[in-house]
């Protein structure tokens, strides 16, 4: 693999810094732009160990210059900046299309006008959502699967990947499309049920019980982390022998987990680490159902796996197993 200058925007949230930190440590030069109002700089405190090959930019992709700026010295950007929780969208709508689909098309436009300068960025990966699928309409849900975006989240993500993709037929712009599915694992924010995993995590080393809205019979495709970077560094790896530019590759496990099914395995895993009986004693709370929430997902990850040779390693209560030893050494919602 090459060793690029690599501009990640949202750098210091969840996905961001954990791909900065393993960009950095297989020797690439990380630029990240971030205006930290979702996130803190202490996500890429180890980031500042490989100085100078880091560069840390406050700044948002709602400001032109900015993105602009930073954009001229990159070789490859990932684009991660957004607002990513659907029940925040659903109260602040503006905001969210503001972020998700305005500053996607900054990133757009900035990259559109790079590639008249003498070392124009290679190659673009925009992290798209599952959300803007929908409720599946069939499982395993392909790249083809209809669009139903059913919150202001998901329809800012969905105008954004449609943007990407016409960016790419109409200036042939080298773009990737990654509809990724819900990746979890360490430095996931709790705020936003969106955060399911880590929620239910917190609340029951808290000695809580896990609160499900709903009937907790909704599904999602539950993705670790290192999956999902392995993921982005095959493209990384590979892109240059692959016809995969204005494509879009969904990324998950392909397994379905119900939202109850997952706070068993919390339970029993947590039950493992600490050696108490929680399923026992923490039975789960079943609140209203929220407004916007997708009932049903499982990626089909076969394009992935064709092209990129992807395979995720991690199963479900492996993941958890590791989440929640995360959470134990982090001192974290224990209580």
């Amino acid at each position: 693999m090459n060793k690029e200058t690599i501009l990640i925007t949202g750098g210091t949230g969840f996905i961001g810094s954990n791909l900065a930190k393993s960009l950095l440590r297989s020797g690439h030069r990380v630029i990240i732009l971030d205006d930290l109002s979702r996130s803190s700089p202490d996500a890429i405190r180890e980031c500042y160990i490989f100085s100078p090959d880091f560069l840390f930019v406050r700044g948002s992709v709602l400001d032109f210059d900015v993105i602009d700026g930073v954009m001229r010295n990159a070789d490859v950007v990932f684009h991660l900046a957004a607002q990513v929780h659907w029940e925040e969208s659903i109260d602040h709508p503006v905001d969210s299309f503001q972020i998700n689909t305005m500053g996607t098309l900054n990133v757009l436009e900035s990259l559109r006008r790079n590639t008249c300068k003498s070392n124009p960025v290679k190659l673009m990966l925009y992290a798209s959502s599952s959300e803007v699928y929908g409720t599946a309409q069939y499982v395993p849900m392909d790249e083809k699967h209809p669009f139903n975006p059913q919150s202001p989240y998901a329809a800012g993500k969905a105008a954004a990947d449609r943007l990407c993709s016409a960016y790419y037929h109409v200036y042939k712009l080298p773009i990737v499309i990654l509809r990724q599915f819900n990746t979890y694992g360490p430095g996931q924010r709790l705020k936003g049920y969106s955060a399911v995993v880590p929620k239910f995590i917190s609340q029951v080393l808290s000695n809580s019980p896990p609160t499900i809205y709903g009937n907790g019979d909704q599904t999602k495709d539950f993705h670790y982390i290192d999956d999902l970077i392995s993921a982005y560094f095959l493209i990384l790896e590979k892109w240059r022998d692959l016809d995969i530019f204005g494509q879009s590759i969904n990324f998950g496990t392909g397994a379905e987990t119900s939202i109850n099914r997952l706070a068993d395995v919390i339970l029993d895993e947590a039950s493992k680490k600490l050696g108490k009986p929680f399923k026992d004693s923490l039975k789960p709370v079943h609140l209203p159902p929220r407004p916007g929430e997708v009932m049903r997902f499982a990626a089909d990850i076969s394009l992935a796996k064709a092209k990129l040779g992807f395979e995720p390693k991690v199963k479900i209560e492996q993941g958890i197993a590791k989440h929640i030893q995360w959470f134990i050494d982090n001192q974290i919602g224990t209580g």
